[in-house]
C-alpha cells in the first residue's frame, strides 16, 4: 500500500493550519497513494495543536529550538510510518499544496531524483508580493555557498516545499537549529542522492508573520556559521590561516636574526619584534587547533544524534511487556 507522509512545521498558525491540512489532503486526490499521513511538528502557544489533532493530524513537539530542529524532528517521525515518499511543506500557507505536491512527487515517482527542492527564483514572477532586496541578497549568499559546496546550480536556499525519498531522511544528519533546508541539500549531495530544483510559486501570506522571510539577515547570521562548518570551510580557513601565521612568524624570525647578524646581544635589542613573532606563532597554533576542535565537535554531534535516534526507535518499537498495551507512535492519530 503506497504511503506518503507530509511534514508541516508550525508555530502559532491556528488561523492557517486547517486550510494547509485541507490543501495537502486535496493534493493527493487521484494520486497513487492509498495512505497519506500528516505530521505537524509544533512549537505553538495558541490552538494550532488542538486544531491539527481535531482533523486527524499527528502532532509532535518541535523542540522549541528553531524551525530547523522542528523540521528535523518531524522528518524523523515521518520515517516511522515506513513511507514511500516524504514531503515537507511550510505551515504558513504560502505554498499551493494542491498544485505543487503532485509536481514534486512526479520527479521521485519517475526516478529522476531522490530530493526535490522548490525555488521561488527559478524564473520571474514566482513571488506574488514585493520581496525585500535585503532578503534577496541574503538568499544569494546562502545559494552561493551551497553551490560551491555541492556543485549544483541552485537558485534558492530555502523554498517552501521539498519532497524526498525515505532514504534521504534516514541518512539525514544536522548540526544547526535553523539550517534544515541547507543541511538537507549538503547532506544529500555528500551521500550521492540526486537533487532536482523545480520552480515554486509563493503566495501572499494571509495570517501571521514569517519566522524566516521577515528577518533574512538574522537568518543568515544563524545559518552561515553552520553552513561553513558543515561544508568543511572551517578546516580550510582556520588550518590555512594558522599555518600561514606560523610560517610567516618563522620567516620574520630569520629575517630579524639575519639583520642582527645572528648575535644574541644585538637580537636582544629587537625584543618587540620577537614578542610579535611569539604572538603570531601562538595565534597560528590556536587557529589550527580551533579548526580541529570544531571538526571534532561536528563529528561528535552527528554520532550522538545517530545513537539517540537508534535508541529511540529501538525503545519505541520494542514489544510491550506482558499486560502492557502496545505503544503508539508519538503524537499518534487523533482522528
Amino acid at each position: 500500500m503506497p504511503t506518503a507522509v507530509v511534514v508541516v512545521p508550525t508555530r502559532n498558525e491556528e488561523k492557517s493550519v486547517l486550510g494547509v491540512i485541507e490543501e495537502i489532503r486535496g493534493a493527493f486526490d487521484g494520486l497513487r497513494y492509498d495512505r497519506v499521513e500528516i505530521v505537524i511538528t509544533d512549537d505553538s502557544h495558541d490552538d494550532t495543536r488542538k486544531l491539527a489533532k481535531s482533523v486527524g493530524a499527528h502532532v509532535v513537539n518541535g523542540g522549541g529550538e528553531g524551525l530547523g530542529t522542528a523540521m528535523f524532528r518531524g522528518l524523523k517521525e515521518a520515517v516511522r510510518f515506513n513511507p514511500d515518499v516524504i514531503v515537507a511543506i511550510d505551515g504558513d500557507g504560502q505554498t499551493d499544496a494542491k498544485v505543487e505536491i503532485p509536481r514534486f512527487l512526479a520527479e521521485i515517482e519517475n526516478d529522476r531524483a531522490e530530493l526535490v527542492l522548490g525555488s521561488r527564483f527559478k524564473h520571474e514572477g514566482l513571488v506574488k508580493y514585493q520581496y525585500r532586496s535585503i532578503n534577496r541578497f541574503g538568499t544569494r549568499v546562502l545559494v552561493f555557498l551551497l553551490n560551491r559546496k555541492t556543485g549544483l546550480k541552485l537558485t534558492d536556499s530555502h523554498g517552501g516545499i521539498r519532497a524526498m525519498t525515505t532514504a534521504v531522511v534516514e541518512e539525514l544528519q544536522m548540526l544547526g537549529s535553523h539550517t534544515y533546508v541547507q543541511e538537507t541539500i549538503i547532506d544529500a549531495a555528500e551521500k550521492g542522492f540526486r537533487i532536482v530544483e523545480l520552480p515554486s510559486a509563493w503566495r501572499v501570506r494571509q495570517h501571521g508573520k514569517s519566522r524566516v522571510v521577515g528577518s533574512i539577515p538574522k537568518y543568515v547570521f544563524y545559518t552561515l556559521p553552520v553552513i561553513l562548518l558543515r561544508s568543511g570551510y572551517h578546516i580550510r580557513i582556520l588550518y590555512s590561516v594558522g599555518i600561514w601565521l606560523v610560517l610567516f612568524a618563522f620567516a620574520y624570525f630569520f629575517l630579524v636574526s639575519w639583520q642582527e647578524g645572528f648575535t644574541w646581544p644585538r637580537m636582544a635589542a629587537r625584543t618587540p619584534a620577537f614578542i610579535l613573532i611569539a604572538l603570531l606563532v601562538i595565534s597560528g597554533i590556536q587557529l589550527f587547533f580551533f579548526g580541529f576542535i570544531l571538526q571534532l565537535i561536528n563529528q561528535i554531534k552527528r554520532s550522538v544524534d545517530s545513537i539517540a535516534y537508534r535508541r529511540r526507535d529501538k525503545r519505541e518499537t520494542a514489544p510491550p511487556a506482558r499486560g502492557e498495551p502496545l505503544r503508539r507512535v508519538a503524537g499518534g492519530s487523533n482522528g
